[in-house]
């Protein structure tokens, strides 16, 4: 199965295809963990759109590195540059939430090693989940001062319930691939070996179907999902927006950043 290297690949997000309709967008800024930048995350939103729009491509598969991670989440260097009010006025990761949700092609995340994060928020945003039995998914930003903000309030009490998913969001506590196949989070798990192919499996088959009705049954899915998302999704950003302009989300970026523990005040 030839993969092919393509002209929209930046620096951090490369593009493969190959000749059954499959495509993969893969993460690759392993030396910060492939921790989304600002501009990495534009050139995500770039990818999406890009293959959204080439008919050749029926499945897409979002993978991180061949033996992990898939994602760290946000550049905290970054993070903790932005105020609630910048926040508000560059609409912050709405581009990349909306590049998912217009998307109307058959994703898979692959996930090998930890998805945490804006990580997990990604595979939760795509379609299926494939992962290794012992990658760790998990939303820890309760533990740095701050809430989830790429939709991960949303989806996963979308996928849990509200007790579940209350849990793991309040505690910021991670879950195994193994424990989120069995809670029905993840389709299916593998040794980590074999994820990847697994998924390209899983691709075939669905570009091996027809284009549009795949799109109509992707819709009808999603039509359930979405119903009351979209304002679900405006309120997370908002409180999301909120915490910026927190002492303790300042206090907990820095704890991270210099390696210590928290000292949260409470404001």
């Amino acid at each position: 199965m030839n993969l092919v290297s393509e002209a929209t690949s930046s620096e951090h997000i490369k593009v493969s295809v190959n000749d059954d309709g499959v495509a993969v967008l893969q993460l690759d800024r392993l030396e910060k963990r492939n921790a989304f930048s600002q501009s990495m995350i534009e050139a995500m939103v770039a990818a999406l759109d890009y293959l959204d729009k080439r008919s050749d491509i029926r499945a897409v598969i979002v993978a991180g590195g061949k033996d992990g991670p898939f994602c760290a989440g946000m550049d905290l260097k970054e993070l903790i540059e932005i105020s609630t009010a910048a926040a508000h006025q560059r609409q912050f990761l709405k581009d990349l939430t909306d590049a998912f949700a217009r998307f109307t092609k058959p994703t898979i995340a692959a996930v090998i090693g930890f998805a945490l994060g804006g990580g997990c928020e990604i595979a939760l945003a795509c379609d299926m989940i494939y992962a290794a039995d012992d990658a760790s998914f998990g939303l820890p930003e309760m533990k740095i001062g701050t809430i989830p903000g790429a939709g991960g309030t949303q989806r996963l009490a979308r996928a849990l319930g509200k007790h579940k998913a209350m849990e793991f969001i309040l505690t910021g506590d991670s879950a195994t691939g193994a424990e989120f196949e069995r809670l029905g989070v993840v389709n299916k798990v593998f040794p980590k070996d074999r994820v990847f192919a697994e998924a390209m499996k899983l691709a075939t088959r669905i570009a091996a179907m027809s284009a549009p009705v795949v799109a109509a049954g992707k819709q009808a899915v999603l039509t359930v999902e979405n119903n009351h998302l979209d304002a679900g999704m405006v309120h997370e950003k908002a409180l999301y927006y909120s915490t910026f302009s927190m002492a303790d989300c300042k206090e907990g970026l820095s704890a991270f950043l210099e390696k210590r523990p928290p000292k949260f005040e409470h404001h």
